[in-house]
């Protein structure tokens, strides 16, 4: 069974089965660090769309569209090697192609995300497309899907989002090759300095803390990466995969079965 879009023919494209959800997996490249790849948010949306496909049942109709590797990193440009397209461009890019796979007769569509700087777009693509073309966009970012029991401490589940014990952990699961284990350290961020001082103020507001502000990654740690990289482990990224993986496959199995609603929702 043919599940990549790039690999089905013009003919395949005009006959996708009815209910099919087309997967958009949407990525970054930017500094991670001295111990983690420019790829990093690229090489895990990978693992995690090449896991679910393993685990997707053969009666589900699910394709994946070209991945977007490149995303909103504007925050990491002053370290070399990150790339990023503008907020605006990056939003018409993804529409784009979302609309072209509608000619095919794709309804159902799930933009995969797996860059925390982005997260924000999601929603405005999904509405834009219902209001314009009525289809049903859903959108979903990894890190949603939390974090198995004791996996984690509950600090660097809250400041550890980039490059620290999670992300390092499924790198060294998916691509120990290119973990430079030398390099590897507890990246304590200034989120913590903050917040001792500032009752609503963060650089990730939320959970009782109303402000937020424009941060670059180097406000929040001189490297660049914020969490302990020294706590990964390779068995806790082989878990995490798994559990996110298993989930996306619950997602785009509600998202192929919720007939009724869909019908409703694209012809309203």
């Amino acid at each position: 069974m043919r599940r990549h879009w790039i690999d089905l023919t013009t003919r395949d494209a005009a006959t996708l089965q009815e209910g099919t959800v087309a997967v958009l997996p949407v990525a970054a490249v930017e500094q991670h660090g001295p111990h983690l790849p420019l790829g990093t948010d690229a090489f895990i949306n990978r693992g995690m769309i090449a896991r679910f496909l393993e685990l997707l049942p053969d009666d589900v109709p699910a394709v994946i569209l070209p991945e977007q590797t490149v995303g909103a990193s504007a925050e990491h440009l002053d370290f070399a090697g990150s790339l990023a397209l503008s907020p605006g461009r990056l939003i018409e890019t993804w529409t784009d192609i979302i609309a072209c796979a509608a000619r095919a007769g794709v309804k159902r569509f799930l933009i995969f995300n797996s860059h925390g700087g982005q997260s924000g777009f999601l929603a405005h693509v999904a509405l834009d497309l219902r209001v314009r073309l009525g289809l049903f966009v859903a959108y979903a970012a990894w890190f949603d899907a939390g974090y198995p029991v004791g996996m984690f401490s509950d600090e660097e589940i809250a400041y550890g989002m980039h490059g620290g014990a999670i992300e390092t952990s499924l790198m060294l699961h998916l691509h120990p090759g290119l973990v430079r284990l030398d390099e590897i350290a507890d990246f304590r961020p200034s989120t913590h300095d903050i917040e001792a001082v500032a009752r609503q103020f963060s650089a990730n507001p939320g959970n009782g803390r109303l402000g937020g502000f424009g941060w670059k990654a180097q406000d929040l740690q001189r490297s660049g990466v914020t969490g302990n990289a020294a706590a990964a482990t390779a068995e806790n990224g082989r878990l995490l995969l798994d559990h996110v993986a298993s989930r996306l496959v619950e997602l785009v199995s509600d998202l192929g079965k919720a007939d009724d609603f869909v019908t409703r929702y694209a012809s309203a």
